[in-house]
């Protein structure tokens, strides 16, 4: 028999073990000749060392998940958020080296998954949690030095355009998401949140090594979401008077975004 190479070996049991997932199997059917390249002390326990793999694909996905959703881990409950997984799984993508990435189609996969019919929150709480997960992982640099605009004038500032850090954003639902994700720090008998008329709209942004959540207002969130989208401060402040806010309040955000350090550049439109 030849031998195989050792990416043939490795792709071998790679599929081995996502093939026995998708099955629902725990211990994988030898039917290739791979345990033929493979060593145990004892011939017979090879099935056993080869299962410790394909369920532990499953476990270290779940702990992924938790551990980047935790307040969608507490509200569905252990034996929902397993049978999630689990249809969650092949949307996983193959050839992700980082735990860290799984949980990143979780957002779009609720979307249309079975228990987002009876929780139809899950699609936004996801969004903002990831957009926190994110958050905490990016790289952030030093703030900008703002020194340069000193002297811009009015048409300066209408034709700026904010460039923010890495891991700002901003999550907005017709749900109560900021209050959901904080169930994260409850047990989930003790959960009570009023959900049915509660939009929030939530600023994601990070201090040192914390992500700062904060709720914003209807006209807050408006102004954010343009700045964020990259739109001009003049666009953003046409669009605040047009819906009957004060545009003035574009420059204070701007202002307090500058004191909280998450503006990284800033640039006129020619």
């Amino acid at each position: 028999m030849e031998s195989p190479t050792l990416a043939e070996l490795q792709q071998s049991l790679s599929t081995r073990i996502l093939d026995a997932n998708v099955q629902g199997s725990s211990v994988p059917r030898f039917d290739d000749g791979l345990e033929h390249h493979l060593a145990a002390p004892d011939a017979a326990d090879l099935s056993s060392r080869l299962g410790v793999y394909t369920t532990g694909y499953p476990a270290r996905i779940r702990e992924a998940v938790s551990e980047a959703f935790p307040a969608i881990a507490i509200i569905v409950g252990d034996g929902s958020l397993g049978a999630m997984l689990e249809r969650y799984r092949p949307h996983v993508a193959t050839g992700w080296c980082n735990l860290n990435s799984i949980g990143e189609r979780l957002p779009t996969f609720l979307e249309t998954d079975r228990l987002s019919e009876e929780l139809p929150f899950l699609p936004d709480l996801a969004q903002l949690e990831w957009r926190v997960f994110e958050s905490f992982h990016a790289s952030i640099g030093e703030p900008a030095d703002l020194g340069f605009a000193s002297d811009w004038e009015l048409s300066d500032w209408e034709r700026a355009r904010i460039r923010f850090q890495p891991g700002v954003a901003i999550v907005s639902s017709a749900w109560p998401i900021h209050d959901l994700r904080a169930a994260r720090e409850c047990e989930r008998s003790a959960i009570e949140i009023e959900l049915v008329g509660r939009p929030q709209s939530v600023w994601v942004y990070r201090q040192g090594f914390e992500v700062v959540t904060e709720p914003l207002d209807e006209f807050e969130a408006l102004a954010t979401h343009g700045l964020v989208a990259g739109r001009t401060l003049g666009d953003v402040m046409g669009q605040l008077e047009s819906a009957g806010a004060d545009a003035g309040s574009v420059l204070e955000l701007f202002s307090r975004f500058a004191a909280l350090g998450v503006i990284e550049g800033c640039d006129r439109e020619p």
